[in-house]
């Protein structure tokens, strides 16, 4: 069996290689066009930011955290995975996801997709112990043809910032929370249209072999273009059939009456009066026939550690993750740093030092940094945007540095975020922007990105931070006062959806923080020329020639749902998220973002 699987892994990696040559041919065709390696390089690094935004799907991208059969089987523990194999094609069985049918029965032209497993461990967050492995078998969705057997594949997830906002939310007013899980989610749902399957090589059936008889499948199994929106619409159906509203600011938030849920894929959270009724919403849905797992009170969520303090509030932490890249970089035992980034050292592409030869992976590394950074670890959210713009070519320094940012995080392993909400602070965002922070003059013939601005900016509710961001700009500002501009505009298109889902939750009955009767956010801005553009809708010279779509936020503040206040820098804590600071004035901010 373990042979033939192999095989049919093979046959996947020369898909994937097939894939790469098309991406090089692209990027040839495009190079052939006019556009310099320089720019090519450029497009790459902004188009790696935008990815990060999705940590979870960054990390999988980099790290290759899922392995294929061939590699599990030379795992130490690979007899595990065998019975992993078992389990799962038992599971599939017994649920009914698979008809065996002959090859003759399926109508004429209609593809036949391969099956692939996907394999992994499941380690515990604090420890990192292996706790479980994992085996699924997926339909090889890199087949499908559209029009033919997909359409729509856009499935929604819920956002970080509704995920902090909503455990904020009931710290403050003492609501109880209960985490669940669906389990096999996606094989829940019925198939969107008629699907067959090779049989798993190896696999045989008492009935025939692969070479007779096919699966048509009879579920929505995992890895299909189009499973996830599958799946999210028929959880969605479900929840409206017990009478919850999905949001109309988050479609993963769903209302019914003071009963909140969340969900991210198959990970959920209720938030609601009681635990009885929390415990009572899971049986309705049970009783529709959802295969749902009550986990209790939240522990883990997504990746990240939760843990209730005595004073009633939480701390979101990620100490075996820590652990992990300390230990894939190999800096135990040698001196930690007190700030993750050196002073006035700006990475640049480098392509004049040597290629990046130290001893672990640059991309597993980087994806699990930019996983900790967006999760529970602000403080070296602009450390690690540094180094993974550099994650297609790296070079010496760039390894340096992320040496140097393991050492910060040897010395700070027990740091996270502390959630312990204040009632009298509102809804507040700090943003910030390095002007021409990266310019090299040696560099700014060849390297557009030497001209760029960097944004930064953090959003708190009730004092607790809720969403966060560091960020080159996507256009070269010509002043100090337009790059502020520019950042304020940026961080505000964060602000304006957090804004609208507490107005959404108020008008549902909820009870949220105000300080006047609109929902409202106040911007802290440390440039009095950003500070008066956005207050006043003057064109000077310096001025009129910026884009209109940074204007976007004018209406709101004009309506005084968005007030806008001064902040001097020596308190603006968007600081840290723009530029390597200090050992004193990065301790100061790092407080004031992680309550600690």
């Amino acid at each position: 069996m373990t042979q033939a699987m192999a095989d049919s892994i093979e046959q996947q990696n020369l898909f994937s290689q097939s894939d790469r040559d098309i991406t090089a041919f692209k990027a040839s065709a495009d190079n052939d066009l006019g556009e310099s390696d320089e720019d090519m390089e450029h497009t790459a690094h902004l188009s790696i930011q935008d990815r990060m935004r999705h940590p979870v799907a960054f990390w999988s991208e980099m790290c290759g955290d899922v392995m294929h059969f061939g590699q599990a089987m030379k795992q130490p523990d690979s007899h595990k995975f065998v019975e992993a194999v078992v389990k799962e094609v038992n599971g599939h069985v017994d649920n009914q996801n698979f008809k065996l049918i002959k090859r003759s029965e399926v109508p004429e032209g209609e593809p036949i997709q391969q099956s692939v497993w996907a394999m992994r461990h499941k380690r515990n967050l604090t420890t990192g112990e292996i706790v479980k492995h994992k085996a699924r078998l997926n339909l090889h969705g890199g087949m499908q043809e559209y029009g033919v057997n997909y359409y729509d594949t856009y499935s929604p997830v819920v956002t970080w910032f509704a995920i902090r906002l909503m455990i904020v939310f009931a710290i403050l007013f003492n609501r109880a929370m209960r985490q669940v899980d669906f389990v096999m989610a996606y094989p829940q749902a019925p198939i969107e249209m008629d699907m067959y399957m090779e049989l798993p090589q190896g696999i045989q059936t008492e009935h025939g072999n692969s070479k007779d008889h096919v699966l048509k499948v009879l579920r929505n199994i995992y890895g299909q273009k189009q499973a996830g929106r599958v799946w999210n619409q028929f959880l969605t159906s479900k929840l409206l059939e017990v009478g919850f509203t999905q949001s109309l600011v988050d479609d993963c938030v769903y209302y019914r009456g003071n009963t909140i849920f969340i969900v991210y894929v198959d990970d959920g959270i209720f938030i609601g009066d009681s635990d009885e009724l929390l415990i009572s919403t899971i049986t309705e849905l049970q009783d529709l026939g959802l295969e749902i797992e009550d986990q209790g009170h939240p522990a883990d969520y997504v990746g990240v550690n939760i843990k209730k303090l005595a004073s009633g509030g939480f701390e979101f932490t990620q100490r075996a993750l820590i652990e992990s890249i300390i230990s894939d970089v190999g800096v135990a035992g040698t001196p930690s740093k007190p700030v993750p980034a050196k002073a006035h050292v700006i990475l640049t592409a480098s392509k004049d030092q040597p290629k990046f030869a130290l001893p672990f992976d640059y991309r597993s590394v980087t994806g699990k940094l930019n996983y900790l950074a967006q999760t529970s670890r602000p403080d070296i959210m602009y450390a690690v945007h540094q180094i993974a713009r550099f994650s297609a070519d790296p070079r010496e320094p760039h390894g340096e540095a992320i040496l140097y940012l393991a050492r910060y995080l040897m010395k700070t392993r027990l740091l996270g975020i502390r959630f312990q909400p204040d009632p009298t602070k509102g809804f507040e965002c700090y943003c910030d922007a390095d002007f021409s922070g990266n310019w090299n003059k040696s560099l700014a013939a060849r390297d557009p990105a030497t001209s760029k601005s960097r944004s930064g900016w953090i959003i708190f509710y009730a004092g607790c931070p809720i969403i966060w961001a560091s960020k080159l700009q996507s256009q070269v500002a010509l002043s100090t006062t337009e790059a502020e501009y520019i950042a304020l505009s940026m961080s505000l298109r964060d602000v304006l959806p957090i804004m609208f889902l507490l107005k959404e939750m108020r008008e549902r009955g909820h009870e949220v923080i105000c300080t006047e009767p609109h929902v409202f956010c106040k911007v802290f801005e440390d440039n009095s020329g950003a500070l008066e553009l956005a207050r006043l809708p003057k064109l000077r010279p310096r001025t009129k020639h910026i884009n209109v779509c940074y204007h976007h936020f004018r209406e709101h503040v004009r309506s005084r749902l968005v007030k806008i206040y001064p902040v001097s820098t020596h308190d603006q804590v968007a600081d840290t998220l723009t530029k390597a600071l200090s050992q004193n004035a990065f301790q100061k901010h790092r407080r004031a973002m992680c309550g600690q």
